[in-house]
């Protein structure tokens, strides 16, 4: 009896060696393998072998709310709304089983303040790989959008690959980068994506997470800022009804128009804003705006 379970144990061992050589050959012979080891030992599903050697996208997995606080309060130096904010919005959104519509979030400031910074943190916290998951979407206006001839093909080609992604992996996130030169047409083809719909075209959008990068708003914010800082006032003492107004100015004005009805009707959901400037303090400021 013993000898029998020893050499269970020894075939279970071999295949899933053999699978973890395969790998990278032919996912098709991995699978196998897999299912083979799997029905040997009885105890380890399909989905619990195969996401030990390829990503996996696992709906079920809880956010770490503890991780999640650490790294914004050690990474995040001197920004104490962002922290607060953040942390709050993401495990809410986490936290419910059944939202209504998809989690926003608008950073804003100028360049060098943190947005990016921060955008990979949420993403780290979603997903391991950060960046660099096959879920985890980055595009930045003047690359991946760059002739406004080709708005058309640009807004039928993004509607497939969010509708594709999210087909693939319900906690799919987006981030879009410098928001305040991205063209109004780009805005429409999103749009559709963030609005209270059980399902587009079949597909549910609510447990995705989109993440708009913008510099708009960005020299209103620094006169706020000022104004604190030559009234005395520390950084904290910032809170996140002084940028309010700040931000909704900035944003309809931009040059770009990008602002203008179109990114007012994009804002939806629990939305975070947050903004920052490194240059009135020697610690960072950085308050946001949770609509």
């Amino acid at each position: 009896m013993l000898r029998a379970g020893w050499l269970r144990g020894a075939a279970a061992l071999a295949l899933l060696l053999a699978a973890r050589v395969v790998a990278a050959f032919e996912p098709i012979t991995v699978g196998l393998a897999i299912g083979a080891a799997s029905a040997i030992t009885g105890y380890l599903s399909y989905n619990d072998i195969y996401c030990r050697f390829a990503e996996c996208c696992r709906e079920e997995r809880p956010l770490n709310a503890s991780a999640l606080k650490l790294d914004l309060e050690e990474k995040l130096f001197g920004q104490h709304l962002a922290t607060e904010v953040i942390f709050k919005a993401l495990t809410g959104f986490r936290n419910n089983k059944n939202p209504k519509k998809p989690l926003t979030l608008s950073l804003h400031g100028w360049a060098g303040t943190g947005k990016n910074f921060v955008s990979q943190i949420v993403a780290e916290n979603l997903h391991p790989k950060g960046l660099k998951s096959n879920f985890v979407h980055l595009f930045v206006s003047t690359l991946h959008f760059p002739h406004e001839q080709k708005i058309k093909l640009y807004q039928d080609q993004l509607q497939k690959w969010i509708r594709g992604n999210v087909s693939a992996c319900a906690n799919s996130v987006f981030i879009f980068d410098e928001m305040d030169k991205l063209h109004p047409g780009i805005i429409d083809a999103i749009k559709p994506f963030l609005d209270y719909y059980e399902q587009v075209d079949g597909v549910s959008y609510r447990k995705a997470i989109f993440i708009f990068l913008s510099n708009a708003g960005g020299d209103l914010i620094t006169k706020t800022a000022l104004d604190f800082w030559r009234a005395g006032r520390k950084r904290e003492d910032i809170q996140l009804k002084d940028l309010e107004p700040v931000l909704s100015v900035g944003v309809f004005n931009n040059k770009h128009k990008f602002t203008d009805l179109k990114y007012t009707q994009l804002k939806s959901g629990l939305e975070v804003q947050t903004v920052s400037d490194r240059r009135m303090w020697p610690c960072p400021p950085s308050t946001l705006d949770l609509s």
